[in-house]
């Protein structure tokens, strides 16, 4: 977008500059010159760390004193002086353009019918992510029911211009995942040990959420995962490896296991207000033995 802004910006500045010199007010040598030299003297821009003074400009007022064509040579600085407001402000309007939320319809607010592959589908294909994007800090509440209370997720892209990072939301109220977007560098330290987003939806609706669920004796159960391949090693844990629609317990004397961890706890009513969590059972998939 900041390309177009720009673009289009200069176009006009063109045409008004060209438009301006057919209706000059005296015939005058160079002139075509002169008004280019004046527009650029009043666009140039003096910048102190990220202050940005429009000294081209000021050196107009101080030290210029046209005597021929006065109103076109002040008319060209002062396109000039707008050129350096543009500046200022394209970048903004971009930025703000670039991050402002997207609302993309999901399938369900019921935990058990969602089907995420689908969601990620349109997701991607709104947004425009790239196929591999990655993902991390997943975390979805349901109660006993599977009425989703909470469900949010970051996309972690990677385009030629660095990385792009996804806050995604989902409202059970209105059935719809709201995505932000932002612009993080060009490094992300944890890139390449992260899930694949496809491939955790995929193993989600392998895995189907009922059957990880908690007994419906708590007021809530989640689902969490930071997204990060590691290596696992939590003895005297309830543990199972996913190998498609199999399960395979996971005993102290098969640890460590390297993999991706997803984690299936519960609340009750009391633990409303504290972070721990109650029945903990952790799932690894794309599991092998470290």
């Amino acid at each position: 977008m900041y390309m177009i802004i720009s673009i289009t910006l200069t176009a006009i500045i063109v045409v008004l500059l060209m438009y301006r010199y057919k209706n000059r007010e005296e015939i005058e040598s160079n002139l075509g010159f002169k008004i280019v030299g004046y527009y650029l003297l009043g666009a140039f821009t003096f910048r102190i760390n990220e202050l940005a003074l429009p000294l081209g400009f000021m050196i107009f007022l101080l030290f210029f004193r046209p005597t021929r064509n006065v109103q076109l040579k002040q008319f060209s600085a002062m396109l000039g002086l707008i050129m350096y407001f543009a500046q200022l402000i394209i970048p903004a309007v971009d930025e703000y353009w670039f991050e402002r939320p997207h609302e993309v319809a999901g399938m369900s607010n019921h935990a058990s019918q969602l089907r995420f592959s689908d969601d990620w589908g349109n997701i991607r294909s709104e947004m425009n992510i790239e196929p591999h994007a990655r993902l991390e800090n997943f975390k979805m509440e349901y109660h006993p029911n599977g009425q989703i209370t909470r469900l949010t997720y970051d996309l972690i892209s990677s385009t030629e211009n660095g990385f792009i990072q996804y806050d995604v939301a989902f409202s059970s109220e209105t059935k719809e995942y709201t995505i932000r977007r932002q612009n993080v560098g060009e490094r992300w330290l944890q890139y390449d040990r992260l899930v694949f987003a496809s491939r955790f939806f995929e193993v989600l609706d392998e895995i189907k959420v009922r059957n990880v669920s908690i007994a419906p004796l708590f007021e809530r159960n989640i689902l969490i995962s930071d997204g990060e391949l590691a290596s696992y090693a939590i003895e005297d844990r309830r543990t199972y490896v996913i190998r498609g629609n199999e399960w395979q317990e996971v005993t102290n004397h098969d640890l460590p296991i390297e993999g991706y961890v997803i984690t299936s706890c519960a609340k009750g009513e009391t633990d409303a207000m504290s972070s721990g969590c109650e029945n903990i059972v952790e799932y690894l998939f794309d599991a092998r033995k470290n």
